[in-house]
């Protein structure tokens, strides 16, 4: 069939046209030729200059200041009528001078034969190649870079309409498309007196006209980082008056990816509405990058939100969040309030499965390069949180189902474990600022009642004779500020331990009676391997200087009785100590011995050994 089709063609090609055919042809052809003979006439009928001076004025028309363009223009007309322009500078006036708001290096825009051959070009899908623009972040959040052009007029007079903008017919214009080939962006925000900068920026801007929605897909670099961003708003330019305008966005870099849709706003802070995405794989290279420095957030490594926000006049709410910090996970819901005149305040609960108290201890105990700093200051927030972990480490300690409370304010720093089970006990604790005159100190009170303190021995990894039993203690310690190893060395206050039925390991009492008969001295570990047996211990001590005074302290068992007095220098891991062992029944005698050398295995010397009375 294919080949009698193609046999049959020459005589199809010598029947005439039909007249429907012969028309539409013939119109073809003229309009080809009109095309034609337009784009050779167009080059002698159009002034160059012309062009260059419609362009001029567009740009100054858009920005509202003036501009100056050094270089030739370059225009050609095929495959479509586009001018290039070079060495472009837009200044704006200021204080008697000037200021550079924005260079471009080149310049291209695509323009109507027709309009421009009645003398009105205008221009659109723009080219801008290495161009560098300077924006200020006013106080208010509005960034000013135009003046009383086209683009600020249309801010100016922007309204919301149901989720777009309106926008007065005259006010409109058509902007098109924009590339944008390795330019640099610089935003100095007056508030803080910082300034970011985005260089070898490639991305494209779709906005056609100012009335309608705008998308922006670009990428570059900031900190030498490499950012991706995909953008769009429905009412850009209510965001550009620092007003708030729906947004969604997603922007992504090697060390960070964040996505957020909802309500923007860009003024003083920021605030969003929406759900929101954050996900930081390093922490520490975000901080260092960022110039951020924040307390206690070198023992994060890894870091991730998810939330739906709520802005209500100063407050932004993170409902149903979900924080990922390390491995470890919580789930609430936080408050950051922002009022005038003071820092942001932070509020809220959080429901952990760990967490490390060690980091919020940090946090509120500065490092020694900051501790002239006030805590808050130095964070730039304000803490009042309420946490709940089923599992809570301090240090080597492990707590659970513990409540605590973090309080962090110009006034005063605090954190409360209000409750929490611990070692099948219950441990309770407070770290504070001693006093509002006292800002450079901590005041730490810890009460442990029904714990089972050989764990607790053994979980800390300390050596030698230290009570096997149930017991309660209370720690009240004055620390200064930072909290350092020399800090808890220097230390003062009063400690105090009771404990129920146990018994001391490797203290062999009946070794230690026989050794002290013919021995001027011995090690603790030469006296035997037997335990000590009691039944309630009962120590009270005065803390200071890296020693630990003994003022009371009594051991009773079913045999003896020790009394200990003295001073442990648990810096040095020393001890001078002592102790008097008294016997239940007359037999054998009353023991007095001094406890000197190092821990765990001392020195010890008879003192003085009373003879026992004769049996009445």
């Amino acid at each position: 069939m294919l080949t009698l089709g193609i046999k049959n063609l020459p005589k199809h090609l010598k029947r005439p046209l039909s007249r429907r055919i012969r028309n539409l042809l013939i119109g073809a052809l003229a309009g080809l030729g009109l095309f034609a003979l337009f784009q050779i006439v167009a080059p002698f009928l159009i002034s160059s200059t012309l062009v260059r001076a419609g362009m001029e004025e567009a740009v100054a028309e858009w920005t509202g200041h003036d501009v100056t363009i050094e270089g030739s223009p370059d225009i050609r007309f095929w495959p479509e009528p586009r001018i290039t322009l070079r060495d472009i500078t837009i200044r704006k006036p200021v204080d008697g001078g000037e200021r550079v708001l924005g260079r471009v290096a080149r310049l291209s825009a695509s323009f109507d034969l027709l309009q421009t051959l009645i003398g009105q070009p205008e221009f659109k899908d723009f080219r801008l190649t290495d161009p560098q623009i300077y924006v200020l972040r006013e106080p208010d959040g509005r960034l000013d870079w135009t003046n009383d052009g086209l683009l600020s007029r249309a801010v100016r007079e922007a309204k919301p309409d149901a989720s777009g903008q309106l926008l007065a017919a005259d006010a409109d214009a058509p902007m098109g498309e924009v590339r944008i080939t390795n330019g640099t962006l610089e935003i100095s925000d007056v508030s803080s007196g910082r300034t970011a900068r985005f260089a070898a920026i490639e991305g494209d801007l779709h906005w056609p006209w100012l009335s309608r929605g705008m998308e922006i897909k670009a990428r570059g670099e900031l900190n030498g980082r490499k950012l991706s961003l995909d953008f769009n708003s429905a009412q850009p330019l209510l965001l550009l008056a620092g007003g708030s305008g729906n947004a969604s966005g997603v922007i992504v870099s090697d060390i960070f990816q964040g996505r957020f849709q909802g309500v923007a706003n860009l003024a003083t802070h920021a605030f969003l509405s929406g759900d929101a995405e954050l996900t930081i794989p390093d922490l520490a290279t975000v901080m260092a990058w960022s110039g951020v420095n924040f307390p206690g957030a070198e023992r994060i490594k890894s870091l991730s939100l998810s939330a739906h926000l709520v802005t209500n006049e100063n407050t932004l709410r993170f409902e149903n969040l979900s924080l990922g910090l390390n491995d470890d996970k919580a789930t609430g819901i936080l408050d950051l309030m922002v009022p005038e005149g003071r820092l942001p305040r932070l509020t809220g609960t959080l429901a952990f499965d760990r967490l490390d108290l060690s980091g919020i201890v940090d946090v509120l105990t500065p490092a020694a390069d900051e501790a002239n700093n006030n805590s808050n200051v130095q964070t730039g927030i304000e803490f009042d949180l309420r946490l709940s972990a089923e599992q809570a480490m301090l240090g080597p300690l492990r707590l659970s189902e513990a409540a605590v409370s973090v309080l962090d304010t110009p006034t005063q720093s605090r954190v409360d474990i209000v409750d929490s089970d611990f070692e099948t006990g219950r441990l309770t604790g407070r770290l504070a600022t001693a006093a509002v005159d006292r800002q450079d100190e901590m005041a730490l009170h810890i009460a442990v009642q029904g714990a089972d303190f050989g764990n607790v021995i053994k979980n800390l990894g300390l050596g030698g004779p230290l009570p096997v039993a149930h017991g309660s203690l209370d720690l009240s310690l004055n620390i200064r500020r930072p909290i350092t190893s020399q800090a808890w060395r220097e230390a003062e206050g009063h400690l105090r331990f009771r404990g129920e039925k146990g018994f001391f390991p490797g203290v062999d009492i009946r070794g230690v009676r026989q050794l002290a008969t013919y021995k001027p001295y011995f090690s603790l570990r030469d006296a035997g391997n037997g335990n000590l047996q009691f039944d309630s211990i009962d120590l009270t001590a005065r803390i200071a200087n890296g020693s630990a005074e003994i003022e009371d302290g009594k051991i009773t068992g079913s045999d003896d009785t020790l009394t200990i007095s003295g001073v442990i220098p648990y810096a040095s891991n020393s001890l001078a100590l002592s102790a008097t062992i008294h016997p239940a029944l007359q037999d054998p005698a009353q023991l007095t011995v001094f406890i000197g050398g190092s821990w765990p295995n001392p020195v010890i010397w008879p003192v003085s050994q009373a003879a026992p009375k004769p049996a009445e």
